[in-house]
């Protein structure tokens, strides 16, 4: 009679494995690298969302085909050994679901987005708070060191044992003829290969500009390509409304165009001690500025709160989410002053009002202005209060992660109109 016993797992059980074990690895080089702050963090974070999520599904195959079909029998070993085999076994099987599934909830506490390899993917029905994310956060993070430096390294030298030391066929399970001897195999090219595929997807893919500290993130493209198409058009918007001024007080002050690609709107605070910059993309200036006639001039700044770039996406959308700017609700950010005082030949104080979420609070603005051959070139810093605005609901109206204070530096250059 045929013996019926398998020798190797099934072909399908054994592909899923080495993919796994491939995507596993990607995802914790890929983790490592999000403190790399920089332009492609955020395509970074999206890929190990959509692989997280695509684990989940494979380890649930994985279950099927093991329920499916007969697994080989294990060598003769001592009991505690065959315990502590299938104890790791099962432990993995739990960890490859318990793993991106506590990523899957972290990020179902905020408004970021989930997407599976650029489809849409749900969030889990869990309270959208700080307290609920930081759970998760740690979880995640727990089980990631669990997995990475416990369990894979148990699992690689128990195998290496096998083939090595006790001589049995326990490695040939997952890779059928790769015996204990001859030692020298090309089948070893199959979990090598795997391993250092992992480590150059991981460490090599999407890498990007490093974001330099206290200056504007640079745009996505997305936003990059609308700002140039708009340039034009805003330009025209604030000639027109500083035109349109019918008093005769601003007909005698110069006006001024904003030269976009040598100006930012930058903001700086910390989350959880660590540095976070940003700014905004898309803003209309309308500016009748003359040093020697204060008393006539008028600056205001419209803000397009849509635009911020903090240099990751899901930060972003949380930004852009009711948890702070709303922008459904508040898509603007409006800052108008007609007050100046001089404090010496280039530094001046703009007195106005800044309208942010919704609330309207009194602004003072210091900055340093030089003003050669009909181009100004102005800096200035100021701290704001979050919480006076009411950007921060919620659990994130709390100081503790986020601070009230978030400054912001402006930077501009501008060439007279007339």
């Amino acid at each position: 009679m045929t013996d019926l016993t398998p020798t190797s797992y099934n072909r399908y059980s054994r592909y899923i494995h080495w993919l796994m074990a491939f995507l596993i690895l990607t995802m914790v080089f890929l983790g490592w690298r999000f403190d790399d702050k920089d332009t492609m963090l955020f395509n970074r974070a999206n890929l190990h969302k959509s692989i997280g999520i695509l684990i989940i599904l494979l380890t649930l195959v994985r279950i099927g085909l093991r329920l499916a079909y007969k697994a080989p029998p294990e060598p003769p070993m001592p009991k505690w050994q065959a315990l502590a085999a299938k104890a790791l076994h099962l432990g993995f099987y739990v960890v490859m679901i318990a793993l991106p599934l506590s990523g899957w909830l972290m990020v179902s506490t905020s408004a970021r987005e989930i997407p599976f390899f650029g489809i849409p993917w749900p969030h889990l029905p869990v309270p959208q708070t700080h307290e609920m994310h930081e759970s998760f956060e740690t979880v995640h993070g727990l089980l990631a060191k669990l997995i990475f430096y416990v369990m894979i390294p148990l699992h690689v030298l128990a195998a290496l044992k096998h083939q090595f030391i006790d001589k049995d066929e326990v490695i040939e399970h997952m890779v059928p003829g790769l015996k204990p001897r001859p030692i020298l195999n090309y089948r070893w090219l199959l979990p090598i290969g795997v391993v250092g595929l992992a480590i150059a997807v991981g460490f090599g893919i999407y890498r990007g500009t490093p974001l330099n500290e206290g200056k504007e993130a640079p745009p996505p493209p997305d936003a990059a390509a609308a700002d140039s198409a708009s340039s034009e058009t805003v330009s025209s918007e604030a000639a027109s409304e500083a035109a349109s001024s019918s008093t005769s007080e601003t007909a005698t002050i110069t006006t001024w165009t904003v030269d976009k690609s040598a100006t930012t709107i930058a903001f700086a605070t910390t989350f959880s001690g660590e540095a976070i910059n940003g700014g905004f993309t898309s803003y209309a200036a309308t500016i009748a500025f003359d040093p020697e006639q204060l008393d006539k001039s008028h600056v205001k700044v419209t803000i397009d709160l849509a635009s911020v770039n903090s240099g990751d996406g899901d930060r972003d959308g949380t930004l852009k989410s009711d948890a702070f700017f709303n922008v459904t609700a508040t898509p603007k950010a409006i800052y108008e002053a007609s007050s100046f005082t001089k404090t010496d030949a280039t530094h001046f104080v703009a007195k106005g009002k800044l309208t942010l979420h919704g609330t309207t609070k009194p602004l003072s603005l210091p900055f340093t202005l030089n003003i050669k051959s009909g181009i100004a070139t102005m800096a200035g810093t100021v701290d704001l209060d979050r919480t006076a605005f009411g950007v921060g609901t919620g659990d994130w109206a709390k100081t503790d992660s986020v601070p009230a204070k978030v400054t912001v530096k402006i930077n501009l250059k501008a060439k007279a109109s007339k």
